[in-house]
């Protein structure tokens, strides 16, 4: 007796497509459905496990080879057990070899979310979703479901690491108090390492000159830019330069706090989630004080108010402080995407994307002391204004590319 996958039949020319794009050429393919596991010697005979004969159906994969790419078709990541069957997959994978899975629970951010933390814990990074109103793929097993693509990752480090990035420019005042917070600050009871990456942007007031006092100093990285392109520009230097399983970014103005740190990432240690905002002061209105210019201080915070507002609408979410510098993420949730804004705009371009990609951020509040322009805060506010105003809507209505490797 033959019995039916599911509802609607996969379409395994729209797999190809998937394979193709992640650049894969599979040889020996593993299927996991709900009657067990299942292998074939190529590709081509995907569409055959249409249908199933559950009499000819395993509990475990076979675990005397490996295979080039696994199909999961009935795998639900919002159960725990996903786990142990990830866990087989890993297993039976070669090194190079491709996972795909299809997310029955639909396109929800969530079950994305989900999906992907329940991946990189179980030995799978590179992840992609394929399938998403946001992005030209159609669902290859059902109409409203997403595919997601990963790869096996290598041996699990001991130890894990979280990047902090620094850009910099023109931070004599506030720099050298910062790096010694930094370098005193904690985060093995965390069970992590620290790795500070510096992205010095050609400073005219003696601050190039302080970073190259840590030039060889454990833990830290230093960058050094031939001009200021901007703060984006800078923060995109430094993410390509990380190597932590977290991301966190951070500004040099000593407007946040370091004691934040651990409210902000023990959600993603926790695997509670993998995107972190930290809410300025809750995302209350009055976040911007400024006794030496106060009318200023009132425009900006109105001005937070109207982008939040705007982003909120554009892009369906309901976040209280997109624009916080305090961004932590796991930096596999970058995979596939690219980034080209320079300036303040990148604090929406970045946010942006993970949205799309389908990653709800977690808000948690952090205390904040902002800063006036008289004390050095450097955003220009026509100059910046328009570019986040194009930031927002151009991205709304692009399509999300991914560049895989």
């Amino acid at each position: 007796m033959r019995i039916q996958i599911s509802k609607h039949e996969p379409d395994v020319r729209q797999l190809l497509d998937i394979v193709q794009q992640r650049g894969h050429h599979p040889g020996h393919v593993l299927i996991y459905a709900a009657s067990g596991w299942r292998y074939t010697t190529s590709f081509g005979e995907v569409e055959r496990f249409y249908w199933r004969d559950p009499d000819h159906s395993t509990n475990a994969p076979p675990q005397d080879r490996l295979f080039d790419l696994v199909l999961l078709l009935d795998l639900d990541f919002e159960r725990a057990e996903s786990l142990a069957t990830l866990a087989q997959a890993r297993r039976c994978i070669a090194p190079e070899g491709l996972m795909l899975a299809h997310i029955p629970s639909g396109i929800g951010a969530s079950a994305r979310q989900t999906a992907h933390l329940r991946c990189l814990a179980g030995g799978f990074g590179q992840v992609w979703f394929h399938g998403g109103k946001e992005q030209r793929w159609k669902s290859v097993f059902r109409k409203n479901g997403v595919m997601l693509s990963a790869r096996p990752n290598g041996e699990l480090a001991a130890q894990r690491t979280c990047s902090i990035i620094v850009p910099v420019y023109n931070e004599r005042d506030t720099f050298s108090e910062l790096m010694e917070l930094l370098l005193a600050k904690r985060l093995d009871h965390l069970g992590l390492r620290k790795e500070i990456i510096l992205v010095e942007s050609n400073s005219t007031d003696g601050t190039r000159e302080a970073i190259k006092r840590y030039e060889g100093e454990q833990g830290v990285r230093v960058l050094y830019q031939d001009g200021p392109r901007g703060k984006g520009n800078a923060v995109r230097e430094g993410l390509r330069a990380a190597t932590g399983d977290i991301v966190l970014i951070q500004d040099a103005d000593l407007e946040y706090d370091l004691a934040d740190y651990e409210c902000l990432l023990e959600p993603l240690i926790q695997e509670k989630a993998a995107f972190v905002l930290g809410s300025r002061l809750g995302g209350r209105l009055k976040m911007r004080n400024f006794e030496d210019q106060p009318f200023v201080g009132g425009a900006l915070n109105l001005g937070q108010v109207f982008f939040t507002w705007l982003l909120n609408r554009l892009y369906g979410q309901s976040m209280k402080d997109p624009f916080t510098m305090f961004k932590v993420f796991r930096r596999d949730c970058l995979y596939g995407l690219q980034f080209e804004c320079d300036r303040f705009d990148f604090d929406h371009e970045l946010v942006i994307k993970l949205v799309l990609k389908g990653y709800v951020p977690l808000e948690v509040p952090v205390a904040y002391s902002a800063r006036s322009f008289k004390q050095g805060k450097k955003v220009r506010v026509v100059r910046d204004t328009l570019s986040w105003l194009k930031a927002d809507f151009k991205f709304r209505f692009a399509r999300l590319r991914p560049c895989f490797d």
